[in-house]
Parts: structure tokens; C-alpha cells; sequence
């Protein structure tokens, strides 16, 4: 999970990641990058995070609602030293996701960042579910029908992103600030090799073509891929048994009628 730290420059001691976020990182389920709150939502449009965290000695919804009102859907959530119901309520109102105390235990402030990221991606349990692939977060595991798919760490992360990600192309740019954020960036082309190994691996389980690629764009998880086979065979049938559509066009002898594509669209 890859996290923007936005830092209260004005507050000493907050401009450094809280003690949650700190052992959280040091223990390698997030990357943090500190910023201070100048310039944040364009860092916010130009970079890729999962969320941004903004420290604060209070809830302060004024720079919420200039990272809302410029349009960056990135979520966010507030650790400030005091709590108030009031400005709990200003903040959520403003566009914050969640505000906790600083003095939040690391393990509720990890699982806090990641039912939001579950959320915002359209996933609501703690196992993200895409047909036959299940991708446990929490134990940083893939399965196909049950069956542990043997990843590496990096593999993984990469399967987890794209399966949060389901639906959107990302691409090489972004794979690498997530994968490798904090770290010395190989190559771009690093993330063509970690695909082609992904995909012989899950090719053993009768799956043939796990992701998208759209050249010189980025890539995507073939989500149809993951269909159950028998969900398959009765779409299908469906298809097959469905009636077919009558026209009300009347026809004239000696006029050929040609259906436009547009028509075809609006039929």
C-alpha cells in the first residue's frame, strides 16, 4: 500500500509519519512518502497513492476541501493529537474518508487504510474476490479455486494491485511507484518480465490469459478470465436461447435497408 504522509510543517514533531505509520512501514506493509501540505493535491493528480494520510494537531478541514474541490478523488484520512466531535464532523463532511486519534494502535490504523482502499476499489470483504482468484491481503496469498498460486513477494504485489485495481489499466509508471516506492526503480521493463512469469504460473490452472495488455498503455486483469467454467457454460446458453430481436422497420420490395452502426447501438 502505497501512502502519501501529508505533515503539519507548522506543529513540531508532526512532520514526521506517526507511530502507527512508522512500524507499519518498518515492518514492509506500506511505503510512506512525506509531504508537506503545499502543492499536495497536484502531487496527489501527478503521483499514483493508494490514500493520504494528513497529520494535524486538529481536524483542519480547509485543506481537505481544496484537495476535494481540485478534484482528487484520492482518499484520505486525518490523524490529529486532538479530537473534537465538531471538527470530526467538519473533516468527514469536507471529504475525509476517516480521523482517528494519534494515539490509534497500529494494527487498528492498518486495518482503518485498508478497509478504505477495500471500499474506494469496490471490494467489501477482507478477501478480494474476481471470480476464481481470491487475493488475501492479510496473508498476502493468492488462490485459484482454493489452490495456492506459488507467487514471490514482488509477484504478489503486483497480482494484489491489479485485483484491487480491477477495471482499471495501470500502467508501468504506476506499477513501479507502487511496487518499488521508497526503493531504487529497476527498469520499466522489469514489470514485463514479473507479468510473463505471472502468467505462466496461473496458466497451470487452466487459465489462459490472466491480464490485458494494451500496448504502450499499461495493463489490466482480464477479470472474464476468472469466470467459473460452469457460470461460463450457462452464460452461454443463455446467450444461445435468447430470442431474437424483431424489427418494426417496415420493408418496401426493391429497397435494400442498411442499419447504420449508430442504429445498431441504439437497437
Amino acid at each position: 500500500m502505497r501512502i502519501l504522509c501529508i505533515g503539519d510543517t507548522s506543529t513540531q514533531g508532526d512532520s514526521r509519519p506517526c507511530n502507527g505509520l512508522s512500524k507499519a512501514a518498518l515492518e514492509g506493509m506500506i511505503s510512506i512518502t512525506m509531504s508537506g501540505p503545499e502543492g499536495v493535491a497536484e502531487t496527489l493528480r501527478r503521483s499514483h497513492y493508494d490514500l493520504a494520510v494528513i497529520q494535524q494537531a486538529t481536524p483542519d478541514p480547509r485543506l481537505v476541501r481544496h484537495i476535494r474541490k481540485s478534484r482528487v478523488p484520492t482518499p484520505l484520512l486525518i490523524i490529529a493529537r486532538t479530537l473534537a466531535a465538531t471538527t470530526v464532523a467538519d473533516v468527514l463532511s469536507a471529504g475525509a474518508d476517516d480521523c482517528v486519534p494519534i494515539s490509534v494502535e497500529p494494527v487498528e490504523l492498518l486495518a482503518r487504510l485498508r478497509a478504505i482502499v477495500r471500499r474506494v476499489s469496490g471490494h467489501d470483504s477482507l478477501t478480494l474476490q474476481v471470480g476464481r482468484l481470491s487475493v488475501s491481503p492479510e496473508r498476502r496469498v493468492s488462490h485459484i479455486d482454493g489452490k495456492l498460486v506459488p507467487l514471490t513477494r514482488r509477484e504478489y504485489d503486483l497480482v494484489e494491485l491489479l485485483a484491487l485495481r480491477k477495471g482499471q489499466v495501470l500502467n508501468k509508471e504506476t506499477l513501479l511507484d507502487s511496487l518499488y516506492a521508497g526503493e531504487s526503480e529497476p527498469h520499466g521493463k522489469v514489470i514485463d518480465v514479473m507479468i510473463c512469469k505471472i502468467r505462466k504460473k496461473i496458466r497451470e490452472f487452466g487459465i489462459d490469459e490472466p491480464f490485458t495488455t494494451l500496448w504502450g498503455i499499461g495493463y489490466r486483469l482480464n477479470e472474464d478470465a476468472f469466470i467459473p467454467l460452469g457460470a461460463r457454460m450457462n452464460s452461454a446458453e443463455n446467450a444461445g436461447n435468447r430470442p431474437a430481436r424483431e424489427s418494426c422497420i417496415p420493408v418496401t420490395s426493391g429497397i435494400n435497408i442498411l442499419a447504420s452502426s449508430n442504429a445498431l447501438d441504439l437497437a
